[in-house]
């Protein structure tokens, strides 16, 4: 049986930052307000003026520390694992790019093959290829397509029990027979790159889908068609309560006021924040590659955020969860708590997980305690300490 005691931290819960201990027994957080003696071979993180929040859980990246989860290996998942492990984010779900349907196999296969090693993911979203070219950002283009029904069959045989989530443009035929076989097994779906008016995307909201992927980016607003102005996904998002969002809030992909905006509409309840992290998170380099190295899928880094070669549109970002909440509070002027909250308990629930994302009893520990300069100290995952080997925020 091992204790850990995070002690005198400014805790994080519940919208309020309280002065508190935190006793963590094996897995599980065993006590929010400990007050008693100390356990035997207990472990203390002596937290004073540090704050003690959630682990992060990012709901989209598709890689870090060099790595992408389409490299579909064992080393690029663990890799992966350890730098957003390192920088807060306790719970991670890996993303796809648009790629062939052999390559998503494999994806599968390799996140199956990984799952011991790497506990902090959970299952598989699939970002395209069912995506809309006019809105494909660093997508390429030749990939993107209507489900087949071989397709659809072939992902929910394949990828039972692993894929949670799959993005798609709700305009694109077949899209009906595609929603209802996914729903029919348990896999969320999102809208996103969609070139959809607002009367699509509804009619999408009211025929499952419940979830916007990184609102504002390759998510259309007021434009005019055919000489007819129409509302787009943007509008549909804010019309629907039900609707959860997701911000890339790395400061570059969101405008500050935009980001304001989305929350005074949707509430924090709503809105998760999200890293889109590409394989260069957490390095240094000034060049990668979105999805598999060749040179096609060559990006740039510059200004803090990846971009293709031709600087046409962004890549995806460089973020990790602690850059997310440095931005949140520093860059979009947001408070530290409703920051906190859109990086831990709103994205836990649009997973539909019940007992992460919040430090209370009986949940599972995963806990980030960091200073006042958004360092990161310490990492609990699950009840075990994860090493800092000096991480980049």
């Amino acid at each position: 049986m091992g204790y850990i005691l995070i002690k005198n931290g400014n805790v994080i819960s519940d919208g309020k930052i309280q002065n508190k201990s935190i006793l963590i027994k094996d897995s599980i957080i065993y006590d929010t307000d400990y007050k008693g003696d100390v356990p035997e071979n207990c472990d203390i993180i002596d937290a004073t003026d540090r704050y003690v929040s959630p682990g992060f859980v990012d709901i989209h990246l598709h890689g870090g520390g060099g790595f992408d989860f389409m490299d579909c290996t064992k080393e690029a998942f663990e890799a992966i694992s350890r730098v957003h492990l390192e920088n807060g984010t306790t719970t991670a779900v890996p993303t796809a790019v648009s790629s062939e349907m052999s390559a998503i196999l494999k994806l599968i296969d390799t996140f199956k093959e990984c799952r011991e090693e790497c506990p902090n993911f959970y299952g598989i979203h699939l970002e395209g290829p069912f995506i809309s070219k006019n809105q494909k950002g660093a997508h390429k283009e030749h990939l993107l397509h209507s489900p087949t029904d071989e397709e659809i069959e072939l992902l929910v045989s394949h990828g039972k029990g692993v894929i949670k989530r799959i993005t798609a443009a709700p305009e694109l035929s077949n899209m009906d027979s595609f929603a209802n076989k996914m729903l029919e097994n348990g896999i969320s779906l999102a809208v996103g790159h969609s070139d959809a008016t607002s009367d699509e995307a509804m009619d999408a909201f009211r025929n499952g889908f419940s979830h916007v992927t990184h609102l504002y980016s390759a998510t259309p607003s007021v434009r005019k068609i055919n000489q007819v102005i129409k509302a787009g996904v943007v509008e549909a998002a804010y019309l629907d309560d039900n609707v959860t969002v997701e911000l890339i809030a790395d400061g570059k992909h969101v405008a500050v006021d935009a980001l304001r905006l989305a929350l005074k509409i949707k509430g924090t309840d709503k809105v998760a924040f999200v890293s889109d992290a590409l394989r260069p998170a957490g390095t240094d380099v000034n060049e990668s590659y979105l999805g598999e190295i060749c040179p096609e899928n060559r990006v740039i880094v510059e200004d803090g955020v990846a971009k293709l070669p031709d600087r046409s549109s962004f890549a995806g970002s460089i973020a990790t969860g602690i850059m997310l909440l440095e931005k949140g509070v520093n860059h979009y002027g947001l408070s530290l708590c409703d920051t906190v909250k859109m990086l831990t308990e709103t994205p836990a629930k649009i997973l539909g997980i019940g007992n992460i994302g919040k430090i209370e009893k009986s949940f599972v520990a995963d806990i980030v305690v960091f200073n006042s300069e958004y360092r990161i100290e310490n990492v609990i995952s699950k009840g075990k300490k994860v090493k800092q080997r000096g991480t980049k925020r």
